[in-house]
């Protein structure tokens, strides 16, 4: 994960020298955004097993925040977007992390406002925590052989579609809100694997994840 911060702190790093360069070059062809809302997470195959072994289930509602980067080609837009998200109930929790390469357009519009659809595709990163509870034993056992959480992770390649309402913005210097809807899915079934440890008979899931983000973005 914390590659990802670091990324993000890049992506921000970088939009500060072009607002601080802002007076010697205008119109850069380039769109920068920041977002963050909520996230609704499916993991069927999983909650089925967690339901069967009556522990809890993946959280089904969760926070995501990221940042991207464009370069704009006319009305096409070729970037990068970086985000994270948590989620977590009844001690519960799953933290993602995805990178996604998108391409997007601005070409459909009415007055001021676009209507900007994006498909990505990209990787991501879960983990899940499992929290046991009303176990018994020596403190001991839970250093050794016994344990208390189990920890799960899940690597996939992803795809993300989403549609951002966004308004023009003809002098291209300042930050303006957006508002974006999306879907994002593992493109095949992927194992659960539990870390630092080898088990057999995995379970497997195609992760989904709708969200709804409000976002400020530049240089439309």
């Amino acid at each position: 994960m914390k590659y990802f911060f670091s990324a993000l702190l890049f992506v921000f790093a970088a939009q500060l020298f072009a607002q601080q360069k802002n007076n010697q070059t205008k119109h850069l062809p380039f769109e920068t955004i920041y977002f963050a809302g909520v996230q609704f997470n499916n993991a069927s195959n999983l909650n089925r097993i967690l339901k069967d072994y009556d522990s809890g289930k993946v959280p089904g509602f969760g926070w995501n925040a990221g940042a991207g980067l464009a370069y704009r080609i006319k009305q096409t837009l070729i970037g990068v977007n970086f985000s994270l998200s948590t989620s977590s109930k009844n001690d519960n929790t799953m933290n993602t992390g995805d990178f996604t390469v998108y391409v997007s357009t601005n070409a459909i519009h009415t007055g001021r406002l676009i209507f900007s659809p994006q498909l990505g595709v990209g990787t991501q990163s879960a983990t899940f925590t499992v929290q046991k509870k009303n176990l018994n034993g020596k403190f001991e056992d839970f250093l050794t052989t016994q344990s208390n959480q189990t920890k799960l992770e899940h690597d996939a390649a992803i795809v993300d579609l989403s549609v951002t309402l966004k308004t023009s913005n003809s002098e291209r210097t300042s930050f303006r809100p957006e508002c974006r809807i999306g879907y994002k899915s593992s493109i095949a079934q992927n194992e659960w694997k539990v870390v630092n440890a080898a088990v057999s008979n995995v379970t497997k899931d195609r992760l989904g994840h709708f969200y709804v983000q409000l976002a400020w973005g530049i240089g439309r």
